[in-house]
């Protein structure tokens, strides 16, 4: 099999939390002759098993759900036998194609009766799908309002328990409209833009947020004033200490602010305070907020070396950092940029998508919202792999549930605050 490429796709509730992840998958270069996309393929193997095989379903959804697509070959190939299949997770997604015989109809019965829940993303009319209905538990719909308003009312009708999810959901405004028309969940890049009013103000917990990160970001920082600054705020603190006893040290545990400063240098605390404190900065906002940034940021630095920029790799990680600091403010790119202290490379690429960093940037969001023909576009013109693409996304995914996943500290580990 080609390499394959992939990206899970939130899916968010009426209060804007994501409930859920729709996976997209592209079996190898779009744009070559023996690519092709997983809804045409015809092997009996699923390649979200490679997938999961590969990282497992945490790293991909942090155990919420997840939509996957699936094949009439795949329908037939016993799905439900395969240990990796959780069937409390996973979803079953359909395409209009699955809707064409009785044959499948009678196979996503049997599926659900052994406990999949089931999905279609396209399906080709109302009528078709009508049979389905008191089978399935979710249904896209794209998020035009006569076609969406009419699949509502199909289904409220019909009296099943069918929750509509109201695709391309892009605007604040769209997403308050389809949300008045009855929607159930949404997909769509709403939640990445800023509440922009001429009063928005920064919160005074943020503005310590950002003068933090201002500091450490000085070429030269103190250390003792650094430890002064963080035991101002414990939640922080704790997860400082946590970071260094379970990363620096095997053997002893360390209490003390300034000795864990002192242990792992400038450079490390400058990485670490920096993807802890963009963290914190979105705590209001919506949790895939803060997820985004981060994954942007790791994976924007595990594309240095795949772009030929590995001595930029920190900076770009700062890029991908960053990238969303407009709807963590609720203000202009350009105005929140003005309140971290930033290299002119980073701002370019993120103000005008300038430069080989604007390069990177319209890459990871291009990868994010799986436009397969422009990634696989830009393989071709650079001579990259789609394999090498997708090892970059699948490192920052591990990175990133790593980080979730880190392991609790010690109550002893607490007195830090006497220190």
């Amino acid at each position: 099999m080609n390499g394959i490429m992939a990206v899970p796709i939130p899916i968010f509730s009426a209060s804007r939390e994501a409930k859920a992840y729709y996976l997209s998958l592209q079996i190898g270069n779009a744009l070559l002759g023996e690519a092709t996309s997983y809804s045409q393929d015809v092997s009996l193997h699923s390649p979200f098993i490679d997938l999961i095989n590969r990282i497992g379903l945490d790293p991909l959804t942090g155990g919420k759900p997840i939509f996957i697509p699936v094949t009439d070959v795949v329908l037939t190939s016993g799905l439900e036998l395969n240990p990796l299949i959780d069937r409390a997770t996973v979803v079953l997604m359909l395409q209009k194609s699955n809707a064409a015989s009785d044959a499948n109809l009678m196979r996503l019965m049997r599926l659900r009766g052994q406990g999949f829940k089931t999905a279609f993303y396209t399906y080709p009319s109302l009528d078709a799908l009508e049979p389905f209905l008191p089978h399935l538990d979710y249904i896209f719909c794209e998020h035009d309002t006569q076609e969406l308003m009419q699949t509502i009312r199909k289904v409220r009708l019909s009296g099943c328990r069918v929750k509509v999810i109201a695709k391309g959901i892009d605007q604040a405004s769209l997403f308050n409209r389809v949300a008045s028309f009855g929607a159930d969940l949404f997909e769509g890049g709403f939640y990445k833009l800023p509440a922009i009013s001429k009063d928005n103000r920064v919160s005074p917990l943020q503005v310590n947020y950002l003068r933090l990160l201002n500091q450490v970001n000085q070429d030269d920082f103190d250390l003792g004033q650094f430890a002064k600054v963080v035991q101002r705020d414990p939640a922080l603190a704790i997860r400082f200490l946590k970071m260094v006893n379970t990363t620096y040290t095997q053997t002893t545990k360390i209490t003390s602010l300034k000795h864990a400063a002192a242990m792992i240098g400038q450079n490390e605390i400058k990485r670490w305070i920096t993807t802890a404190v963009a963290s914190s900065l979105s705590q209001e906002k919506p949790g895939e907020i803060t997820r985004i940034s981060l994954l942007r940021a790791k994976f924007c630095e595990n594309l240095a070396g795949v772009f030929e920029m590995g001595v930029h790799k920190e900076n770009l990680f700062l890029m991908g950092l960053f990238s969303v600091l407009d709807a963590i403010l609720d203000m202009p790119i350009a105005k929140a940029l003005d309140m971290v202290m930033i290299p002119d490379s980073v701002r370019e690429a993120l103000v005008g998508e300038a430069g080989g960093f604007g390069e990177i940037f319209k890459f990871i969001k291009l990868y994010e919202y799986a436009d397969w023909i422009e990634v696989s576009r830009i393989a071709l013109i650079k001579n990259i792999s789609v394999e090498e693409f997708f090892k970059a996304y699948c490192d920052a995914l591990l990175w990133y549930d790593r980080l979730l996943n880190a392991q609790d500290i010690h109550d002893d580990e607490l007195d830090a605050f006497d220190e």
